[in-house]
Formats: structure tokens, sequence, C-alpha cells
């Protein structure tokens, strides 16, 4: 009998750091079925996003700053009729037409430094700045009045991952803090959400078929990163790992009747929508 695979989990501290919180994965009931992808109940991972560790940098991290945007300004809407729906920043909406290319051009295994705008070879490519990272995210009408979100959770239908965003409480993006949840508090909170460790518990209740997926994608990532192999062999396999080859950001839609977690309410559950890498 030829000899099984041992995949590694982290050894993870019983209080969470105050900066997060990764109990959503570890108190999810029963065995995680597909048709079912949010049985209840279920914690979300909270996520405030901290300083971008130094060796993850591409470009440094604080560029002057801009003053705040006027992004979706309740004086500049007071006028504006009720929505059907949530409305997403254009950065961040999943295109409407499959042959449209995202605006985004990030792999979500990828730090955020590493995201351009524009289509793989178009000359107006360029990298975020920090007045696209300070945009609102998200704003819904409430009695017909507009509202900034302040909070949204994210889901991946088909995989035991739900992810609630909140927005930093001391500023980033501008030089003074803002009272909505920015495009940056959206990227970089998925980015870190993806990055926590996967509980023991939840790769268990996987099928067998998903199991070895999970795995191989584990030992992909760890064959493609060398530079840091011994570092995410500590941290085991990642929330990142269930997504395998499905990592390129296409954008967030509004969550719709079985996709929306119990708990939570429609117009702030939005769906990550992913492409294959490949």
């Amino acid at each position: 009998m030829p000899a099984q695979k041992r995949v590694r989990f982290a050894d993870l501290p019983q209080t969470p750091s105050p900066s997060w919180s990764s109990s959503s994965l570890g108190s999810s009931p029963g065995p995680f079925t597909p048709p079912q992808p949010f049985p209840a109940p279920v914690i979300p991972t909270v996520f405030r996003p901290p300083e971008i560790p130094a060796w993850q940098q591409r470009v440094p991290p604080f560029m002057p700053v801009v003053p705040s945007p006027p992004c979706f300004s309740a004086l500049g809407l007071s006028n504006v009729e009720p929505e059907r729906g949530p409305a997403i920043d254009p950065l961040l909406v999943v295109p409407h037409h499959h042959a449209h290319p995202p605006p985004l051009r990030w792999d979500v295994a990828e730090h955020p430094n590493y995201i351009q705008l524009g289509s793989v070879g178009s000359p107006g490519a360029r990298d975020l700045s920090h007045s696209d990272l300070a945009s609102c995210a998200v704003r819904k009408s409430a009695n017909g009045s507009p509202m900034m979100l302040k909070r949204i959770t994210l889901v991946f239908p088909g995989h035991p991952l739900i992810v609630e965003v909140l927005p930093e409480g001391r500023p980033l993006w501008t030089s003074t803090s803002l009272p909505y949840l920015t495009v940056g508090d959206v990227l970089y909170g998925l980015y870190r959400a993806l990055r926590l460790s996967a509980g023991r518990r939840e790769f268990d209740s996987l099928s067998r078929s998903r199991r070895e997926s999970v795995s191989r994608a584990f030992e992909r990532r760890l064959a493609s990163d060398r530079r840091n192999y011994h570092e995410n062999m500590r941290y085991g396999v990642r929330n990142v790992d269930y997504l395998g080859e499905t990592r390129r950001f296409l954008g967030l839609r509004p969550a719709e009747g079985g996709e929306i977690p119990r708990g939570c309410r429609r117009g702030e559950v939005f769906v990550v929508e992913l492409a294959s890498v490949r």
C-alpha cells in the first residue's frame, strides 16, 4: 500500500490577534457540501488590515497622501432615486459581459501591491493609486437615501470560506480617516483573509477528492515560493489553497438567495467571482 501524504496545518494560538479573528472556519458544524455551502451557524472571519510585512512589499506602502475623494458623497447623491441593489465601485464590480476583461489584473494569491489596472498588454495599464484605494467600495439606498457601507461579507460558493471586511480605523489611503469601506480595505482584506491558516476540521470534512485537490494546491504553492518555503511550511495549508488554480480576480457581485449566509442581510453580502489563472 503506497504511503499516504500528510498535509501540514498550523498550530494557531487559542487567543486570536486583536487585528483579526479566524474563528469562522473552526466553528462551522458538520461536513461541508457544495449544495449547502453555508451551514449555520457560521461566524465569518473578521479582518482589519494591519501593517504590510516589509518582505511582501513590491512598492512602498505609503505614497504621498491624497485628499479624501468625493466618492458617493451624500451631498452629491441627495437627489438620487432609490436603487434596486447595491452599487459596487467600478474597480471591484464583476464585468456584465464575459467578453469584457475585469478592470483589475490580480491573482488573489499575490500581494495587492502587484495589482494593475487595465487588460494584459494595454498601454494604459498602471498600478493602483491611493486615490483608487480610497474610493468607496459599496453603497446602497436605505429608504431612498444613499448609504455608504462600513462592513461587507464576502462569500465563495462551493468553498468553506466567509470573510467579513471592516474599514481600517486609522488613515491609510488618505490624510484622514474615511467614514466608509474603501476599495483598499476590500482588496487587502481579501488577500489577508486568504493567507490565514485553514482549519483541520474543515479540511477533514471535505470529500476525498476535494482534500486531494487542496493538498495539491498546497504542494504547488510550496514549490513556487522556495524563498519562503520554511515560513509556508510553518503556516501549513492556507485558505487560498481551497481555490486551487481558480484565483484570477474578476470582481464582486451581490449575493442572491442561498448564497447569503444565515444571519447576514441582503445587499451586504457579495460573491467573489474568480477564474482560472491558467
